[in-house]
């Protein structure tokens, strides 16, 4: 299946008769050694189709540019395979086989290949050895210097998080001066950098949308917004204290639209919701599962595709879209996290595209 796909794949972009104004990146010998064929015409072309989330034009693409030997390649491939929040109706599709066969070296049996990164890793590509250990629950400053030494920051998040949460207070302390300031999990070592303050990692990051002036709000609304900020409806939106008449509604949903982190929110709320876009993005927010999912629709591998460029493509709307509509609750495997009925109720230029998706896959 995947023979014919792919060279119908490469023919289709072949024939696209556009020229595409690419970033150009300053990187070391060493780090171009690590990502030698990203000028590639063909890798270019297909980054451009899935970055207007075209899944069947551009997957194929990157996995025969892989077997072929393209490293930025076989190294974009295995990133896409390891941070998609939410498959495309191509890829649920596939069978596991086939998703195997798509994403993976052809070293190995069956589906347990190996992937590209782990593979270019094990050849002695550095830039690759580093995006595969940022998966690792390891308390590493290093690690983290090393992703943002080589410019793939948002690789760094779990490495972040786990420092914060399990670091020594020098490690944290480090770390906070490391960090750029503006930096989206600042929110997150704070709360825990000084346990004894007794600040939530959600109440961190509500102050930090405020521009970090103290919360003014009734206690009963700052702990609403404090949870719903952590966890959004992860425990299911029946259950949220947290509605338009809180006192810190209007100011968490005007910081949602605005925040170059939620740039994928916001677009996908301007896009759907027109007027109604602040309900629509304080929606999203919850269900994508509160600050700290809400900001990870990020660019699978920055040195090749520009964070700014991702957040403001159609494949970055679109996996919202999809984490939004096939979100479920905490520990559920089953049921949705809100239902058509449900969302037309709260949301009903939001449950329009949603109720479209969800009809694609039944």
């Amino acid at each position: 299946m995947h023979g014919k796909t792919v060279k119908s794949g490469i023919h289709r972009l072949a024939t696209i008769g556009v020229f595409f104004c690419m970033a150009v990146f300053v990187v070391s010998g060493a780090q171009a050694d690590d990502l030698a064929g990203s000028t590639d015409p063909a890798l270019q072309a297909a980054i451009e189709s899935w970055l207007q989330d075209n899944d069947e034009d551009s997957l194929p693409v990157f996995a025969s540019l892989a077997a072929e030997g393209n490293i930025a390649a076989r190294l974009l491939l295995s990133r896409i395979e390891m941070t998609d929040q939410a498959p495309g109706n191509y890829l649920t599709g596939l069978s596991r086989k086939e998703r195997v066969a798509l994403f993976r070296s052809s070293s190995g049996k069956g589906l347990f290949r190996p992937t590209w990164l782990k593979a270019e890793a094990e050849a002695g590509n550095q830039t690759a050895a580093l995006l595969l250990d940022s998966a690792n629950t390891v308390v590493s400053l290093d690690a983290i210097r090393a992703l943002y030494d080589i410019g793939e920051p948002q690789a760094a998040y779990d490495l972040i998080r786990e420092v914060a949460g399990n670091g020594s207070p020098q490690q944290k302390q480090e770390l906070a001066a490391f960090l750029p300031p503006d930096s989206d999990l600042m929110p997150y070592l704070r709360a825990l950098q000084d346990p004894q303050a007794g600040l939530t990692p959600g109440h961190s990051a509500l102050q930090g949308s405020l521009d970090g002036n103290e919360l003014q709000g009734p206690e009963s609304d700052t702990r609403a917004a404090s949870y719903f900020v952590e966890y959004g409806y992860q425990t299911g939106v029946q259950t949220s204290d947290f509605d338009r008449t809180n006192y810190y509604y209007a100011d968490l949903a005007n910081w949602i639209e605005s925040a170059p982190a939620t740039a994928p929110i916001a677009a996908l709320c301007r896009q759907h919701c027109g007027e109604d876009t602040g309900n629509c993005a304080i929606t999203v927010f919850g269900l994508a599962g509160g600050y700290y999912k809400a900001i990870k629709f990020d660019s699978p591998m920055e040195t090749l595709i520009d964070q700014s460029r991702y957040q403001n493509s159609d494949r970055a709307v679109g996996m919202v879209l999809r984490r939004v509509a096939f979100a479920r609750p905490a520990g559920a495997s089953g049921k949705l996290l809100i239902s058509d009925s449900e969302l037309r109720s709260s949301n009903a230029c939001l449950a329009a595209p949603v109720a479209a998706l969800r009809a694609q896959r039944n």
